[in-house]
Order: structure tokens, then sequence, then C-alpha cells
């Protein structure tokens, strides 16, 4: 899917947490969402997934029919379901479920009046498309964090998305687990927003990263372009030097300490 980040703006509590961004994620590839606590990526992300209405700007996606660009807010609900997936951070379920019925919730827009499904399915196609097919059985409760990300990205590949916005998916997995989960999510070939705390697992992953500080969009690219030690100086506060990776040749960031720190 096409994705166009015009202008957009958010206004909470009396001031702008997400101020003027524009930016192009390109399609099919994924993007990670960089930026400190209180930057505006969770804020974003819900501008996007069309959840939030924006207070300035707009977030325009590809129109099915006329291939022009509309904003994701006139889509009826329903439609932007079909093509948006949102993921946002975990919280605790309280009603207990099995993994294909929690996958199962990803298809309620396409279910009719009467309750039925028209592809029955899909259900079994993203358990095996993320590699959960074996947990399909399995009561949702007794799941580990990284088996319980797998089953929520199913879930979200239930709905047959054309746009997925993940808010901090590695959140609380080891690190096996969020190599795994990022390497997975990278390669679906989904247009792909996620937002990351981890500077390096965004330089491994992603193809593209947006950086966020208070609300405003400081800079975008590759993150070879994007993650310099002067910009993560000026949004992080911190000295770094950036590395290259001796096997795969993306950027490795050591960090050496807040700006703030007293000489070594």
């Amino acid at each position: 899917m096409e994705l166009t980040i015009a202008g957009v703006g958010a206004r909470l509590g009396g001031r702008w947490v997400v101020d003027g961004v524009d930016a192009t994620p390109p399609a099919g590839a994924l993007t990670g969402l960089l930026g400190p606590n209180g930057a505006g990526k969770t804020t974003l992300l819900r501008l996007v997934a069309g959840i939030l209405p924006p207070d300035a700007g707009a977030v325009l996606v590809a129109d099915d029919e006329a291939g022009a660009q509309v904003p994701v807010h006139a889509l009826d609900r329903r439609h932007r379901a079909r093509r948006v997936a949102l993921l946002e951070q975990e919280s605790s379920a309280t009603v207990p479920l099995t993994v294909r019925e929690v996958v199962a919730l990803g298809r309620i827009p396409f279910r009719t009046l009467w309750g039925s499904d028209p592809d029955d399915a899909a259900v079994d196609r993203a358990l095996a498309a993320a590699t959960a097919e074996h947990l399909a059985e399995r009561a949702w409760s007794t799941l580990s964090g990284g088996e319980r990300q797998r089953v929520h990205i199913a879930r979200a590949l239930a709905q047959q998305p054309e746009l997925l916005l993940l808010d901090e998916p590695t959140n609380h997995l080891d690190v096996s687990a969020q190599l795994s989960l990022l390497a997975f999510v990278r390669d679906l070939g989904i247009t792909t927003v996620a937002a990351l705390h981890d500077l390096n697992l965004a330089a491994a992953f992603c193809s593209h990263v947006l950086v966020l500080s208070e609300g405003r969009l400081v800079a975008a690219g590759p993150p070879r372009d994007v993650l310099t030690p002067a910009l993560l100086r000026e949004v992080y506060d911190v000295d770094a030097v950036v590395l290259t990776h001796p096997r795969t040749g993306r950027p490795v960031i050591a960090l050496t300490g807040g700006t703030g720190d007293p000489p070594a």
C-alpha cells in the first residue's frame, strides 16, 4: 500500500503531540518509527490507523477503485479495518480464548450480517504465515511473550491488511524472539511501520526510519544515513559511535554515555 503522511498534527491536553509530520514510508517495506519516550510515536500510529482524527493535515492511502490517494479517515470503519491493521502495545487478556479464537478476531470486518466468514481458511493461512499453527489449540493465557506476539501478528494477517502498524512489538521479548519477530515482519512484503525503542534493531531490520522528537519529524531515510552520531546526540542526548556490522554491513550503534556524563 502507498502511504503518505501529509502535514499531520494532533493536539492532546492543549499541546501539539504530533506537529506537522510529512513522510512517505516505502511501500512493501519495514519502516522504523523512532524517538525517545513522549516523542509522539504511539499518537502518530493511531493517526495513521485512522483511530485518532488529525487536527491538521491528512493521512493518505491508495483508493482501491480509483487508484488515487484518499484520506484514511474518509474510509468507513469496516473498509478501513480490512486494509489497515494496528497492533497496539500488548495488554493482558481477561477472556479465556484459544489461539485460533484470538486469530479469528481478525476476521470480524469480513463477517456477514449472519455472522459467517466468507473465507474460513483465512485463519489457517494466517497461523501458517506466522508459523504459529502448532499453537492453534493452546489457551492464550499459557503462551510466552514471543508466542503471543506471533499470534498478534497472525491476527493482523487474518485481516489481510495492506498496511501493518506495530507499537513496540519487541517489548518484553528475549533477544532471540526479538530478532525472529522482526525478521519475520520484514519479510512479509507488507507496508509496515513499527515503533521501536532499540536503535540497533531498527538499524538491523528496517529499510527506512522516521525519527520523531517532541512531536516533530527531525529525520527520515535509510538507517545508515539517518542514525548518525550528531542526530543521536540531538534527539537522545547520548554520545555514540556508529560502526558497520562485519557480516551484514548494517549500522551498529555503540553508545558511549549521555552528553551530560563526566569525561572518562
